[in-house]
């Protein structure tokens, strides 16, 4: 079955990642378009540097030239957000990115983006979805991609110099020239290395680069800004002397950062700093939007300045969607993307580093003293996050017991409320939380909470895990 997620659908290579069901899905891209009247518009295709991307994406453009949708093919792997660029930027009605983004090297995946360059709302992929489930396996067709190249069914196409142009259009460029920062670039084996070299030496950046060649097993590790994940880079920026490192996740729509004494600045940690950034020394308008999973502290900050802020579930459409309603400035998850108010509708690392860069310049302060500033006017809560796998058959039963019987722990503090969103999120007296919810592309339970101190989210994960009618703590999943 092909089902897609919060980010898509993604499914393992050579088991449901299959070139047969990649060309299904093609096909019903092709039905769709021509449902909603579309089909002369041109479908711009991209991919990443996963194992067998550039096969799955010409598969792809193989069926929709077959289908007489035009194509426009982007040879060079390509960051996500330039991608959604190209179709906001072209008054596309698709586009297709196969990705799998951050998970493991073992999948692959597609994103579907629609008009305006956003991620596909779920109306969208329920009915592709439904317009998929008949179409039966499909071979290759007899005419291939190099054919249907020359005969113009196919385009190449590129974008590059258009996203690049649009990301230093939204940084002051002269104020970061004075400073000749130093920077540690990961690309995490992923496709934002030529964009951000680019822009950053436009920047007069002093860059050090890592991890930046083909590895489709990314390192033996997975492609996502985690402390966990770039343990390597931590080494260098400890013993080096960098004023910022940077790493993006395999598609670029993620970041994390390290600060000037080499610590790890995690995605709530980003989201505090950009959007305060943004509001005390840009002196912006506009509120806040999160996801459920994502820190509250930025509900503080933004009501400090007379600006709302929202939250709304997982997946990064609803965060898109609900900026567009409300005219928000940001928009963030805990993950480590973020959408910033005049760019690309949907996140994107890239910018989002070059703002902190900026950031570093405009203020004349490090990342640090920066975090000290903003913990010092709003307080600090402390993050924390365990995911534990789980046999499919159990999965009716936990939900059952969450969502059906509304089944409450003895958390030990007192629940003010609840909430059914998007799993469960139970909301504690003395302004913490802990969420629980399964993931949108993974046979995992996700467990997110903001606590008081680490002693107090250790408390939390152990009455989660101790937990007899939730019976989990036989997998071993964190």
């Amino acid at each position: 079955m092909i089902k897609f997620g919060t980010g898509g659908w993604r499914a393992v290579i050579a088991e449901d990642f299959t070139f047969s069901n990649v060309r299904r899905v093609a096909k019903g891209v092709a039905c769709y378009l021509r449902e909603i009247g579309q089909a002369h518009k041109p479908v711009v295709i991209g991919r990443d540097l996963r194992f067998l991307s550039g096969r799955f994406s010409r598969a792809f453009a193989e069926i929709l030239a077959h289908e007489d949708i035009p194509v426009w093919y982007i040879e060079d792997v390509v960051p996500t957000p330039m991608l959604m660029h190209a179709v906001d930027q072209e008054g596309l009605a698709i586009g297709i990115m196969i990705t799998a983004s951050h998970n493991p090297s073992q999948y692959n995946g597609i994103k579907v983006i629609v008009e305006g360059g956003k991620d596909a709302p779920q109306e969208v992929t329920d009915r592709l979805e439904e317009l998929i489930a008949p179409i039966p396996a499909l071979p290759a067709p007899d005419v291939g991609f190099d054919v249907l190249l020359q005969q113009g069914k196919i385009q190449l196409y590129s974008n590059k110099n258009a996203y690049i142009d649009s990301l230093l259009a939204q940084i002051d460029v002269q104020a970061v020239q004075k400073l000749n920062l130093k920077v540690l670039f990961n690309p995490m084996f992923g496709v934002s290395k030529d964009i951000m070299a680019m822009c950053l030496a436009s920047l007069r950046c002093s860059v050090d680069v890592m991890n930046a060649g083909r590895d489709t097993m990314f390192g033996q590790g997975v492609p996502s800004p985690s402390r966990e994940t770039l343990q390597d880079m931590e080494y260098r920026m400890k013993r080096g002397r960098y004023n910022i490192g940077i790493a993006t996740d395999g598609d670029s729509d993620r970041i994390g950062l390290y600060d000037e004494q080499g610590n790890y600045i995690d995605a709530n940690e980003i989201l505090k700093l950009l959007y305060y950034y943004l509001k005390k020394y840009r002196s912006e308008r506009g509120g806040v939007v999160r996801n459920l999973t994502t820190t509250h502290i930025l509900d503080r900050i933004a009501h400090s300045f007379g600006e709302p802020a929202f939250e709304v579930p997982v997946g990064f459409k609803y965060i898109s969607q609900k900026m567009d309603e409300e005219d928000l400035l940001l928009g963030g998850e805990s993950s480590g993307g973020l959408k910033i108010r005049g760019h690309v509708n949907g996140k994107d690392g890239i910018l989002a580093a070059l703002l902190a860069v900026e950031m570093l310049a405009k203020t004349g302060k490090t990342l640090s003293q920066l975090l000290a500033e903003i913990n010092d006017q709003y307080g600090s809560l402390h993050f924390d996050f365990i995911n534990i796998s789980y046999a499919p058959a159990e999965r009716k039963r936990l939900e059952t017991l969450l969502f059906a019987e509304k089944y409450v722990p003895d958390f030990g503090k007192e629940v003010n409320q609840v909430s059914y969103m998007d799993g469960v999120k139970f909301y504690f007296a003395d302004e913490t939380w802990l969420s629980i919810r399964f993931s949108g592309t993974e046979p995992i339970l996700r467990i997110f909470m903001e606590a008081r101190s680490g002693e107090d989210a250790q408390r939390l994960k152990e009455v989660v895990l101790n937990e007899e009618r939730l019976n989990l703590t036989v997998r071993n999943g964190v």
